[in-house]
């Protein structure tokens, strides 16, 4: 059965009444539908379909961000958000940002739901981006929701700059050794091995281990060439299917780096669910939304029992505390603004001293692993080399004896 579009008029688990569009195959589905995400519909009529035309490329992560760092600042200036829509859409020159523009602005002006219109728009390239437009819109600052959003992507891409600067020069290194390691072992010691088996004695122990190392590689190097093949092809296809992002997400979160990324995620989220309280937003559906803008799912599933628990009667802070990995000075500073009824405000501090906290010891981090991969690479490299030369010049010794 094919799918019709139904524009629907509802009210929400909060009293509101809202209007939208939902797809469906007849009415009925329609109906239910709408009764399982907790609307109770007043009217559902089918749409007439209408030629679309196929979305484009979407745009990148900086022109999403100045794309809604200026969407938000058109609506504070008052503008309403078609017309702050076909604004950015005639001025801008790049066809993903003009397609994007036009697409949010028929997906509004046809009904839909600004988070469902956000969410089509994005969802292949920032999906967290819808969350945070209906944060924005819940606590009655969509203009702040759109900022914050344009912040997050401003912050994500920072850190990728951050560790691609890090990461750069000693890959590099890593490379050039791994090299300098194979010429090594393929074409030198072999041109040596000859002239060790020549002197019709044993060779000293650094050269017999490299002869021996070099006549491993030589004799497998086929099977290990397909064997990395196969095993990088094998992390490629996992990865595609999902099955690598449970033990990553767990490494990320419970391994070595944790402090780093749980204040980097966990300090996202105490933003949002700030930003959404100060703005008067009930806890309950600010934390809904909160956790949707969390990028790892691992993350994601952690913070789920903290909305039952304040519903139940336990303290933000306390719920909070439960939550495995979750940064100790939010949870402090939580409690603070508990009990001196200031909890937005302390919840978006919290959460900026932990993003910039993370931020910093990525760039100590930097600091100091590069230099380090560099002498441990240049020390492996030289001990090769020593025991090289040492063998050679003993071979010569007993040559001339």
């Amino acid at each position: 059965m094919a799918e019709r579009t139904y524009a629907y008029v509802a009210i929400d688990r909060a009293g509101r009444r809202v209007r939208g569009v939902v797809a469906a195959g007849d009415d009925a589905i329609a109906f239910d539908q709408l009764k399982r995400e907790g609307f109770s519909p007043v009217s559902l009529k089918a749409r007439r379909a209408r030629d679309r035309v196929p979305r484009r490329r979407g745009p990148g992560a900086r022109e999403t961000a100045e794309f809604l760092s200026s969407l938000g600042e058109l609506l504070r200036a008052g503008a309403d958000i078609r017309t702050a829509l076909s604004v950015l859409g005639a001025r801008s020159e790049r066809t993903p940002l003009k397609a994007t523009s036009e697409g949010l602005a028929a997906d509004i002006a046809g009904g839909e739901p600004l988070d469902r219109a956000f969410a089509r728009a994005f969802q292949d390239t920032q999906a967290f981006v819808a969350p945070m437009v209906a944060a924005g819109e819940a606590a009655g600052d969509l203009p702040g929701g759109l900022q914050r959003a344009a912040e997050v992507i401003t912050s994500r891409l920072k850190l990728r700059d951050q560790l691609a600067s890090v990461l750069a020069y000693p890959s590099f290194v890593l490379f050039s050794a791994v090299a300098a390691l194979f010429v090594i072992l393929l074409y030198i010691v072999p041109s040596i091995a000859p002239l060790a088996s020549e002197m019709g004695s044993e060779p000293p122990l650094a050269l017999a281990l490299m002869i021996g190392a070099s006549d491993l590689l030589r004799a497998h190097l086929p099977f290990l060439g397909l064997g990395l093949a196969g095993g990088l092809g094998g992390l490629l296809v996992a990865g595609r299917a999902g099955m690598l992002s449970v033990p990553i997400e767990r490494l990320l979160l419970d391994g070595p780096a944790r402090r780093t990324v749980s204040g980097l995620a966990f300090g996202g989220f105490a933003q949002s669910l700030g930003a959404m309280i100060a703005a008067g937003a009930p806890i309950a559906e600010a934390l809904r939304l909160a956790s949707r803008t969390v990028s790892l799912a691992g993350a994601r599933r952690r913070l789920e029992p903290v909305a039952l628990a304040v519903r139940q009667g336990e303290s933000l802070s306390a719920a909070l505390a439960e939550v495995r990995a979750f940064p100790p000075a939010i949870v402090r500073l939580t409690a603070v603004g508990e009990a001196s009824n200031a909890l937005g405000p302390m919840l978006q501090r919290s959460g900026r001293i932990e993003e910039e906290a993370a931020l910093r010891r990525i760039e100590a981090t930097g600091r100091i692993a590069g230099p380090a991969l560099i002498v441990l690479l240049g020390l492996v490299l030289g001990v090769l080399m020593a025991g090289l030369l040492a063998g050679v010049s003993q071979m010569g010794q007993s040559a001339l004896e």
